[in-house]
């Protein structure tokens, strides 16, 4: 079974080399649209095996191009199923993505969805590997990014759209820790998506950019759940 993950990427090279060992060890092969990066993140994954190629979207984090991008190189692929990441997201589930995608698939299944949590900065010291970032909001949903391939699929959002969906429920956390990287990096990633909603895309993609400039990228310990204290814990204490 070929199962491809797909994100794009744009200066994570901090990041980069944790996450494709991690996927790697899930089981799975990547394709990651390059952003036009300038600080080695397109240089590392064409030295390590990562199937990769650059988009230019004239310095904005155009969210819509970059999703038909994914779709193209999906279907050149022709996976039989297909992992939606992020570079600073880890899907840490009772298996490994490629058991739970194979249980799914044999049980007639062709969508998986998995429970969220975003992690954020409440005044920690940056540091790698970001697991070690502990404190999630209270809101919290099912993700449906992980999706049995067809010619027809896309993507709206945070999820992937196929027809005639027959979902299995996966044990175990997508967990997003884009609010714990640097205030700095969080406001680059800022203006270059309000370049895009200059120029048109959708300003509920991304709002939540807005709050996090207004809150300097910290956020309140007393607003949030420590996961050490939930059972959520041994999902973190896998990775």
């Amino acid at each position: 079974m070929k199962i491809l993950g797909v994100a794009f990427a744009w200066n994570e090279i901090q990041h980069i080399a944790e996450m494709v060992e991690y996927y790697n060890k899930q089981g799975i092969d990547l394709n990651i649209v390059d952003n036009m990066s300038t600080d080695g993140t397109y240089q590392y994954m064409k030295d390590h095996g990562v199937r990769t190629r650059q988009k230019d979207t004239n310095n904005s984090f155009d969210l819509i191009t970059l999703q038909r991008c994914l779709v193209n190189d999906i279907k050149a692929v022709r996976p039989d199923w297909i992992v939606y990441l992020g570079i600073d997201i880890i899907y840490s589930l009772q298996k490994t993505l490629r058991e739970t995608i194979e249980e799914a698939d044999s049980n007639g299944f062709n969508m998986i969805s998995v429970q969220h949590i975003n992690m954020y900065n409440t005044g920690e010291k940056y540091q790698t590997p970001l697991k070690d970032f502990y404190f999630y909001g209270r809101f919290m949903s099912r993700l449906y990014m992980i999706a049995k391939y067809c010619d027809t699929i896309k993507f709206e959002a945070d999820s992937i759209q196929i027809p005639h969906c027959k979902t299995y429920p996966a044990e175990g956390i997508i967990i997003n820790y884009g609010n714990c990287k640097p205030a700095a990096e969080r406001e680059a990633t800022y203006r270059r998506r309000k370049k895009a909603w200059d120029s048109g895309l959708d300003r509920n993609y991304g709002v939540h950019y807005v709050e996090g400039m207004e809150r300097k990228w910290i956020w309140k310990k007393e607003e949030m759940v420590d996961i050490r204290k939930t059972d959520y814990y041994k999902y973190i204490q896998k990775i």
